[in-house]
């Protein structure tokens, strides 16, 4: 069992845990979900992008664990153990449990599954806990979410004792992760980890987009990807933007456009089209939604990212490469790319930018076919008219007073 101490190196661990551990990420590179890492082309000759299969690296890793789980159990200690707790009817949460308890049985990681209902009262969760935690038969607990609405998720992720943190969901874990120490990592997080560390995508001094700023996704993700590569928990030394749903169109475009990589888990479908991306760069979809297809008229999952839009590329890539390296810093505030047929650097200014090298910025750009424009004009005529009137009128009242006869009309009103 020396493999997997070495990779989840963490001495605060329980030993029987370590089969656990690597099983997470093995059960979201599972083949039933169908993960994808794309990568674009690396070379003038190809055209289109290359799909890495999530689900042969999650057959790669399956191997792995279950040979780890035979070791573990040939030293003379006892099967890993798995309890699931499922509270609630949740048709997503069922799919999600039976694909776990799935995973765990083919790499040799026994399991059970305490189905509760949704209308289980906070405290009697609670005190389930208690008792799975002092359970020795117990090595990791998982606890489904979503929970129902009149739970707290926080608090009982937190009663979970922090060995058995299946999930890496107990504040310490999440603590220990964000200070660059051993712990247990979320699921989702540790899968992009392995796809990265697998397909050979460099991190270090990268661009990165997570389209995706959950607790348990895409902040783990980040994290991961941003901190020292020479702490006690090794990161990958990369640039980290973080986005979300709220993130507009055009901003996110911007920001993908300038990514080496993108991670998405927006959990919006099609987020990411082939237009977003620059050539070159790794794309990894963990985004998960279930969509209604009217032609079929059935369910289907699909990720954030649209493969087929992606592999799909403009016809104008065709003609470019990756710039080469002495063209790294030419474009100021752009995308550069080296046209095969000019023959040269060629830059795509981001944003309020313009100009050959996009050195130039363009103030008035914002505000140009925006309200934001017609709002300005308006507050410009407007002063403008104030100022008008405001003349006139003392213009008025100065000659009136030049008049000698106080009977005199004056601004209109007669004399009595």
């Amino acid at each position: 069992m020396a493999a997997a101490a070495v990779f989840f190196s963490s001495s605060a661990l329980r030993p029987g845990l370590a089969p656990l551990r690597r099983w997470r990420a093995l059960s979201l590179l599972a083949p039933w979900v169908d993960y994808s890492a794309s990568s674009s082309p690396r070379s003038a000759s190809s055209d289109e992008a290359t799909i890495f299969s999530g689900t042969k690296l999650a057959k790669q890793v399956l191997k792995e664990v279950q040979s780890d789980v035979e070791s573990w159990i040939s030293f003379g200690n006892k099967r890993p153990h798995l309890t699931v707790v499922l509270v609630g009817d949740n048709p997503a949460s069922h799919i999600y449990v039976r694909n776990k308890i799935k995973a765990a049985a083919a790499v040799g990681i026994s399991s059970e599954v305490i189905l509760r209902p949704k209308d289980i009262s906070q405290e009697e969760l609670l005190d389930m806990m208690v008792k799975l935690n002092k359970d020795s038969t117990v090595s990791g607990i998982l606890v489904q979410l979503p929970l129902p609405d009149h739970i707290d998720e926080r608090t009982v992720c937190n009663a979970i004792t922090l060995e058995k943190d299946v999930d890496g969901f107990h504040i310490m874990n999440i603590g220990r992760l964000c200070l660059d120490q051993p712990s247990i990592i979320p699921a989702t997080a540790s899968a992009v980890w392995e796809i990265i560390k697998r397909t050979g995508i460099q991190t270090f001094g990268k661009n990165v987009v997570v389209a995706g700023r959950s607790k348990n996704v895409g902040m783990p993700i980040s994290m991961l990807l941003h901190t020292d590569g020479e702490h006690e928990r090794p990161g990958g030394d990369a640039t980290v933007t973080i986005t979300h749903r709220y993130t507009p169109k055009e901003q996110l475009k911007i920001h993908t456009q300038l990514a080496d990589i993108v991670i998405v888990a927006a959990g919006i479908p099609k987020l990411i089209t082939g237009d977003m991306v620059k050539e070159g760069a790794a794309v990894i979809d963990v985004g998960i939604n279930y969509i209604h297809n009217t032609l079929s008229g059935k369910t289907e999952l699909v990720g954030d990212v649209d493969f087929e839009d992606y592999t799909e590329q403009p016809k104008l890539l065709k003609l470019m490469q990756t710039c080469l390296e002495e063209h790294y810093s030419y474009c100021i505030n752009g995308l550069c790319a080296f046209h095969s047929e000019l023959r040269k650097p060629i830059c795509k200014c981001i944003a309020g930018y313009n100009g050959e090298r996009c050195e130039h910025l363009t103030l008035n750009l914002y505000a140009h076919n925006s309200y934001e424009r017609y709002i300005a004009v308006g507050i410009g005529i407007g002063i403008l008219t104030s100022g008008i009137l405001a003349i006139i009128y003392c213009y008025v009242k100065k000659r009136c007073r030049k008049l000698k006869s106080p009977y005199k009309v004056c601004m209109g009103e007669t004399a009595l």
